[in-house]
């Protein structure tokens, strides 16, 4: 578990305590929404009844003065929505889930209108004049929110209330009050002036707050000059233009884009596989590929003796954007450093590519952009460079590079080439992966499928009037273990019975022998039926494979009830020990059979979820982690009887109540989504990537357009 920063002059809270402050103090900014636009409503109104009187012109002072009133007429509605918009927005923001939490991304372009564009770009220069307004208060917050998040240092980003959390929330908030848009620009604009002071406020008093809780700022670490390192053809790119090149717009109107056109040529070339298609022998294989690197080495002379004045717009704008997704990537302190560097090396083959296919920047699957995102987020895998495996995993990574910084074939065919090479080399560890990943999600679709019926079957159950008086023991047992039996039954029984097997009907005797009280007047009828009884019950336990230990010890428990009832002795009725009694409790929580346990690597979370049920952390359900950020995909360091090793999400189930995780070993490991977070909650378990590295590069780069839009 990460270190907290050390406090001077007084003791060091726990990591307990200070995962409380940080819990709190999100509830708190949550909670300050309401008062927060209150306020700024009320600014909001002034400025706009101000413009209605010293607007420039009559329609501009009539559509200011009608603003005013409305926003008057909907302030209780913002108001009362505003905190829960906020509350939301915060979530998004600790999981670290930027596209959700509504910023602009790299594949939103592709849909993106006029007016969408407009629309970011006015809410980015909000956000940067709110930003000027509480730059010295969000300094102290950050640093202090630092702390309590456990990070040696201050990472600006990570505090959950940046001041774009809550400028989207104004936005979020003013969406849903129905007036037409322009009413709404003008509302939005109004807020916007107003936020910012009144933010200042907010921050000034949550620091406050945290520093009379002890907690004490985290350190800046030392940084260059914002920007310092942003290549100046960066500041050349914009939204707008952005947009068209993802989107194909620079072709508009072009009778040319109809067509494939010659690599070198001022528009993009064809791919290699469709020319390759129209070939008929190898022999012309050999001759266009010969052609085409004449060209290029043509093509490369004449770009080395020209500048970009030379050269097609969409071209330096297609290299701009390559540039800038590599350098993110190449930068990102998550990957090792040998990582790092072939990511840098790979530089010229991408810039030869963004001038030969548009296809890289809105197609996914593009092979460029799958070696990209296959080596990126396999090397998450290895801790260090140290680790086991690390070396057979870099040294074909290295020659594919090479291959790639050499070969002169234009299009994808080279990536698509490298990614095959890649794949045979790491052909043992995948099909042994693929292997043990299949044979865990068949058990695991099974047991989710189970758990979800059988869940609905504890609810009714427990409506049973005859079980209401029955001891807990026998409640703990029908709703949880034999409400996994009827479940197995159901979903196994292909003759369309109503109750299969007869395990639900069986409940009514088990019930009444079960309560001493009731079956001691009817004892002969209790001894005729206890052989029934017994054998139906062990029957249908071994269907759910329930351990045997647990079978026999429960098995004895009801025996003991029914001599009670036989002998007369109610008042002495036995209890189950209180460690039986929890391993009868299934409600809430995923079961699986020991079968399914084994082939899916299941952590039995059991333990851990009674705890979690009993402690003050799980009365924070609104800011526990969002299911959605264990997507398959994502890497997690946790915390072993090894040390911290590497997982990532490789499988969820439908319903998103089971997990499975592999590590560099090819070991499945499954997980309940209820222990996952708990882990989280803990430290004992990290987010070390999320989003995948292209996309998040990409975005970072749609992040720079938008930000330069600005200017």
């Amino acid at each position: 578990i990460a270190k907290l920063c050390p406090m001077s002059g007084a003791a060091t809270p726990t990591a307990p305590a200070y995962q409380a402050i940080y819990r709190a103090c999100m509830k708190e900014a949550a909670s300050q929404g309401r008062a927060l636009m209150l306020r700024i409503v009320k600014h909001a109104v002034e400025t706009l009844q101000r413009r209605a009187i010293t607007g420039p012109d009559e329609v501009e002072r009539r559509q200011s003065a009608e603003a005013a009133r409305t926003l008057v007429k909907h302030e209780t509605a913002l108001c009362d929505a505003y905190p829960q918009v906020l509350l939301t927005e915060i979530t998004n923001a600790i999981s670290g889930d930027a596209r959700k939490a509504g910023a602009v991304s790299f594949d939103s372009l592709q849909l993106m209108g006029e007016e969408q564009v407009r629309e970011n770009v006015e809410l980015m220069r909000m956000q940067q004049a709110v930003n000027a307004q509480v730059e010295a208060e969000l300094a102290g917050l950050n640093a202090l929110i630092a702390t309590v998040q456990g990070l040696r240092s201050v990472q600006a980003d990570r505090n959950p209330l940046r001041p774009e959390v809550y400028v989207r929330s104004l936005r979020n908030v003013s969406m849903q009050s129905p007036i037409p848009s322009s009413m709404r620009a003008r509302w939005i604009t109004a807020l916007g002036e107003a936020l910012g002071a009144e933010l200042a406020r907010v921050y000034t008093e949550l620091a406050k707050w945290m520093r009379a809780q002890g907690v004490v700022e985290a350190q800046y670490a030392a940084a260059g000059a914002p920007g310092a390192n942003v290549p100046a053809q960066a500041k050349l790119l914009n939204l707008r233009e952005l947009r068209k090149l993802v989107t194909g717009d620079f072709r508009e109107g072009s009778r040319e884009a109809e067509r494939p056109t010659q690599f070198g040529a001022t528009q993009f070339g064809a791919t290699m596989p469709a020319a390759v298609d129209a070939l008929e022998d190898m022999n012309q294989v050999d001759e266009l590929v010969q052609r085409m690197r004449a060209r290029q080495r043509a093509e490369s002379q004449a770009l080395a003796g020209g500048g970009d004045s030379d050269r097609d717009p969409t071209q330096v704008l297609a290299q701009e954007v390559v540039h800038l997704m590599l350098d993110t990537i190449a930068n990102d302190p998550r990957l090792l450093s040998p990582i790092q560097q072939c990511v840098r090396e790979l530089e010229p083959a991408f810039m030869r590519l963004a001038l030969e296919d548009p296809r890289f920047f809105s197609d996914k699957q593009h092979p460029a952009r799958r070696l990209l995102e296959e080596l990126t987020q396999r090397s998450f895998a290895f801790e260090s460079v140290v680790s086991p495996g690390f070396n057979a995993f870099i040294e074909p990574l290295r020659q594919a590079v090479e291959v790639l910084r050499e070969t002169r074939v234009p299009g994808a065919e080279p990536f698509d080439f490298a990614i095959k090479t890649l794949e045979d080399a790491w052909s043992r560890i995948v099909k042994r992966d693929r292997e043990h990943k299949e044979r865990a999600v068949r058990a695991l679709l099974n047991a989710e499928q189970r758990n979800l019926l059988a869940d609905k079957l504890s609810r009714g159950l427990r409506q049973r009037p005859d079980l209401h008086g029955a001891p807990r023991e026998i409640v703990a047992f029908v709703t949880g273990p034999w409400a996994q039996v009827i479940a197995q039954a159901r979903l196994t029984d292909m003759t369309g019975s109503h109750d299969p097997a007869g395990y639900t009907s069986i409940l009514t005797d088990l019930i009444w022998s079960a309560q001493p009280t009731v079956a001691a007047s009817q004892s002969a009828r209790l001894v005729k039926l206890i052989p029934r009884l017994i054998e139906k019950v062990r029957q249908g336990l071994s269907t759910i494979e329930f351990p045997q230990e647990s079978t026999d010890r429960f098995l004895e428990y009801l025996a003991n009830l029914h001599r009670h009832a036989l002998r007369g002795t109610a008042a002495e009725a036995p209890k189950l020990p209180r460690e039986m009694l929890e391993k009868l409790v299934g409600e809430g929580d995923a079961w699986l059979a020991p079968n399914e346990a084994q082939d899916s690597g299941f952590i039995d979370t059991h333990a851990a979820l009674l705890q979690m049920r009993h402690s003050s952390a799980a009365q924070e359900a609104e800011l526990a982690a969002p299911s959605d950020q264990f997507q398959p995909g994502a890497w997690f360091e946790m915390i072993t009887a090894s040390g911290w090793e590497r997982f990532q999400v490789t499988w969820a189930s439908p319903h998103g109540t089971l997990f499975i995780f592999t590590g560099k070993s090819g070991e499945p490991q499954s997980m309940t989504r209820q222990l996952l977070s708990k882990l989280l909650e803990t430290g004992a378990m990290k987010l070390v990537s999320g989003q995948a590295v292209v996309d998040g590069a990409l975005d970072a780069v749609a992040e720079r357009a938008l930000r330069n839009s600005v200017s």
